[in-house]
């Protein structure tokens, strides 16, 4: 599948909203809502959208002190983790080269000790290494209490078949007074008391024309003398912190080989600069079988 730079600022929005703020493309790219959702469609049609599945705000819905939180796992097949610790709402594969450089999967979480659950993803079969760090933390103490015919409208909705035209439908204009109950229930930028939000699974992976990737590389460069080399030679990229205290990453979006070559050869050029690996974006999976049996429950 080929994709363009809007397709792409489509699917980033998706992938960290659940959402696409058309009025906002349109704007920006002098298109058509048409067009917007004809493009989304073509994503779900053609495997670049696998599909949607449901998050909850666990710490508003249990209420008390929760954490947020990503484990970068360095694993040769991916762990289990998902039925060891039914808290993880997200998993991200990448390919890496070599193996044991880069973090293979990342996984989006919630806990109440960070400490316990860092123990847990650690003798997990499989993993042979683990960061992890905090996103965010909360402390709610009220808990938002819904009721059952709330449950079972959220419930309804998870059994029948996604799509984001029906997610659209919900927040912009609701026709009935189920969908009215879901947009006040759905969690996103406008509406911050919402208690739950779809996201799409996306498959990175059948995209011919572009790629993500974070590059390890290790530098004798002090850090704002590095900032400064890649600000000179007009190398565009993001700085992420060391992974196993060694291997400084940089993240890219690129657009076929002549991008990747372009930066490699850009970073040769300072002899104190050794790319070690890279990482390359596979795809994401929302984990939501625990959450579908969690208001399946409740609605019952």
């Amino acid at each position: 599948m080929i994709i363009d730079p809007i397709d792409l600022k489509i699917l980033r929005h998706l992938e960290a909203q659940g959402y696409v703020p058309v009025n906002e493309i349109i704007n920006k790219f002098h298109i058509t809502r048409d067009e917007i959702f004809l493009r989304i469609k073509n994503f779900e049609e053609q495997g670049l959208i696998k599909g949607y599945g449901i998050k909850l705000f666990i710490p508003a819905i249990a209420g008390g002190k929760w954490y947020r939180g990503c484990a970068f796992v360095d694993a040769d097949v991916e762990p289990d983790l998902k039925n060891i610790y039914p808290l993880i709402e997200e998993v991200i594969i990448n390919t890496i080269i070599p193996s044991g450089i880069l973090p293979s999967y990342s996984y989006i979480f919630y806990a109440r000790d960070l400490k316990h659950c860092y123990r847990l993803i650690n003798k997990t079969f499989g993993v042979k290494y683990v960061e992890l760090y905090k996103i965010a933390e909360y402390n709610i103490s009220v808990p938002s209490e819904l009721t059952k015919e709330e449950w079972q409208i959220i419930y309804c909705l998870i059994r029948s078949k996604i799509a984001f035209s029906r997610i659209y439908e919900i927040l912009e204009s609701p026709t009935t007074d189920d969908d009215v109950q879901l947009a006040r229930l759905m969690l996103n930028r406008k509406n911050s008391r919402g208690i739950f939000s779809i996201f799409p699974d996306i498959n990175w992976s059948i995209v011919k024309n572009f790629v993500h990737i974070h590059l390890a590389i290790t530098t004798k460069m002090r850090p704002n003398e590095f900032k400064k080399f890649l600000k000179n030679y007009g190398i565009a990229a993001d700085i992420y912190s060391k992974f196993k205290k060694r291997y400084l990453q940089l993240e890219f979006d690129l657009w076929g080989f002549a991008d990747l070559s372009k930066v490699l050869n850009q970073l040769k050029i300072e002899r104190r600069i050794a790319v070690q690996g890279i990482s390359i974006a596979h795809h994401n999976e929302i984990c939501d079988d625990w959450i579908k049996s969690f208001i399946k429950e409740k609605a019952h």
